[in-house]
């Protein structure tokens, strides 16, 4: 579940070699699909694998699973270790695709405890074509060679945990067909999508309160379509959008249009052929599903796997995202992520920025996180931000983009209050803030432990939306350093941000000022940011209402820095008045 990465390699025009480099189920009906995957390729110097960069080059066999001839279960999957590949094995894969577990977590003496290359050896000696590895958690990790990659010769690729159940469920019913490698040319007929080139919903999340008609939110549609078969095609698009209540509230068609063989088009607006931008005059809650399906009418497709592809964007009052969202518009985390270089704290981030953020403020943030599998969660400390972006800028590609002037203006700790791996959980800021319209503002998530991972989303993909749009989205920070682009578009950041209306702060009254104290926990200096100038008097209380400290404070750049070393460790509540009768109340934990 784990990814060591700084960033990740985007598809780019040249789909003839990585772009079509698919696992795919071929038989029977119930498996049959492309499958998220890793693959071991040669290119990381420690694999001998065959390269699925080459056009044309694959393997399609028969799966089976492997036998080493251990005995017993394993106590933690409850699966039979044999199936682990890590002795050498007793049956013969002649001509199949092997099946293997990958190590399930428990202590490094368990019999099921080896290394990718190990497994995939092992396969090859028994006569395997290729392996495929089932992860013990969602999603899949990418796999080092170790020594013995070197001599491995057939190809090996990794699925998540649930792919591999649903492939191991139809195996115990009759023979299973896997296709791994690279499609292009393989066909005479034969046009596709991917989920790269496709542009989505600006979020996954959208909130009903700036969205109140079709001026507040819209999106422009496209797709780009590429004809891997070795024929010319004419080829018709169609995008559709299916409201909650099922029923289709836009729908466009577009063609048919020639494209030669090995060649691709852009429906895209500016280009020849684009979609009407999708804006409705009211949006009712609940889930949209946005469909892009190519045709070739008359002419069979023959791999039509990859002719339609779908994201879903869901319209409530409550959660901001950019990751998908379940049916408890919870969002979903299933690849955990941290730099591969990295000495002290990495945050994972999200943007939010609306001309009418002011209707809105936030309480907290949603997160997900993970560490290896011998490190315990509870207790472990998670830093929660909430940043003005007021660094000056237009885009991605201006010259002014920074991460130098991050003013914040909420905070929180979040402490796991139990091993809680790969959950979603919440952290609540100290106090809730209200947003401000047409000003950026950078959500974080930070932790200072080298040994946990942050959850990200695999299953949506922005990679379009960002070269199309110019907006940072999910960055990330390693150190101290930041990157706009986060992990690239294909994993965006899976936290949100929990909202409420503004009318509902009950500390807004007139006269109120929003204030943050931060560090929160503190332990010698603390510093208040305010939106106030010049003096002002500082009350701290206790909770139970005695005075700790009253003092004159100055308050420069709405920021002052206060001296809490003599006070005792415990919860207090800070009282500001300015000289012109304004008030901030916020509470400070003393370390």
């Amino acid at each position: 579940m784990k990814k060591l990465l700084l960033s990740l390699t985007l598809i780019g025009s040249a789909f003839l070699a990585q772009s079509q480099v698919i696992c795919a189920g071929i038989s029977p009906a119930p498996i049959i699909g492309n499958y998220d995957f890793t693959w071991a390729s040669p290119a990381n110097g420690d694999w001998a694998t065959p390269d699925f960069l080459i056009t044309g080059e694959f393997i399609q066999d028969t799966l089976m699973l492997v036998d080493d001839g251990t005995a017993g279960n394993s106590p933690v999957s409850g699966l039979p270790q044999a199936n682990y590949g890590c002795a050498p094995l007793v049956n013969n894969l002649t001509g199949k695709i092997a099946v293997i577990y990958r190590y399930d977590g428990s202590v490094t003496t368990s019999p099921t405890y080896c290394d990718f290359a190990l497994k995939a050896l092992n396969a090859q000696t028994a006569g395997a074509v290729g392996v495929i590895i089932i992860n013990r958690e969602p999603g899949a990790v990418p796999m080092g060679g170790s020594t013995d990659g070197i001599s491995v010769t057939i190809p090996v690729v990794m699925v998540s945990d649930t792919d591999g159940a649903a492939l191991r469920a139809q195996m115990q019913n009759g023979p299973v067909v896997m296709f791994i490698g690279n499609k292009v040319g393989l066909f005479s007929n034969d046009v596709g999508v991917l989920p790269g080139s496709t542009l989505v919903s600006k979020s996954s999340g959208v909130l009903s309160q700036l969205a109140t008609n079709a001026t507040e939110f819209n999106f422009d549609l496209g797709t780009r379509v590429y004809n891997y078969g070795t024929l010319g095609q004419d080829v018709t698009f169609t995008a559709n959008i299916d409201g909650p209540s099922g029923t289709s509230v836009y729908s466009n068609t577009i063609g048919p249009i020639s494209i030669a063989s090995l060649d691709s088009i852009d429906i895209l607006p500016g280009e020849a052929n684009s979609f009407p931008q999708f804006a409705l005059a009211t949006y009712p809650a609940g889930r949209y599903k946005l469909t892009y399906t190519i045709s070739l009418g008359s002419v069979v497709d023959e791999y039509i796997t990859d002719n339609t592809i779908s994201s879903e964007f869901v319209i409530n009052d409550s959660i901001f995202t950019y990751a998908n969202l379940d049916v408890t518009n919870n969002p979903v985390a299933n690849n955990g992520y941290r730099p591969s270089t990295n000495n002290s704290t990495f945050s994972t981030c999200m943007v939010i920025e609306n001309p009418n953020a002011s209707r809105i403020g936030v309480q907290g943030i949603y997160f997900e996180a993970s560490t290896g599998s011998d490190i315990d969660l509870t207790g472990e400390e998670m830093t929660l931000n909430l940043y003005r972006w007021e660094d000056v800028f237009a885009n991605l590609d201006d010259a002014g983009l920074a991460f130098t002037a991050l003013n914040p203006i909420a905070f929180g700790y979040y402490y796991y209050p139990s091993d809680l791996q790969g959950e979603l959980v919440y952290g609540a800021f100290n106090e809730p803030v209200l947003l401000e319209d047409n000003q950026r503002f950078l959500a974080c998530v930070q932790t200072v432990n080298l040994e946990v991972f942050l959850g990200h989303d695999t299953k949506y993909n922005y990679t379009w939306n960002e070269a199309y749009y110019l907006q940072p989205l999910t960055p990330v920070e390693s150190d101290g350093d930041y990157s706009a682009s986060g992990f690239g578009m294909d994993t965006p950041s899976a936290m949100a941000l929990r909202v409420f209306n503004a009318s509902e702060l009950g500390v807004a009254e007139v006269g109120a000022l929003d204030g943050v104290a931060y560090p929160n926990p503190a332990t010698n200096v603390v510093t208040v940011s305010l939106k106030a100038e010049g003096n002002a008097n500082l009350i701290i209380t206790d909770i139970s209402g005695k005075i700790a400290m009253n003092s004159k404070i100055n308050l420069l750049n709405g920021k002052a820095e206060i001296a809490i070393s003599s006070l005792e460790a415990g919860m207090y509540i800070f009282n500001i008045r300015t000289e012109g009768g304004q008030t901030s109340q916020f509470n400070v934990v003393k370390k």
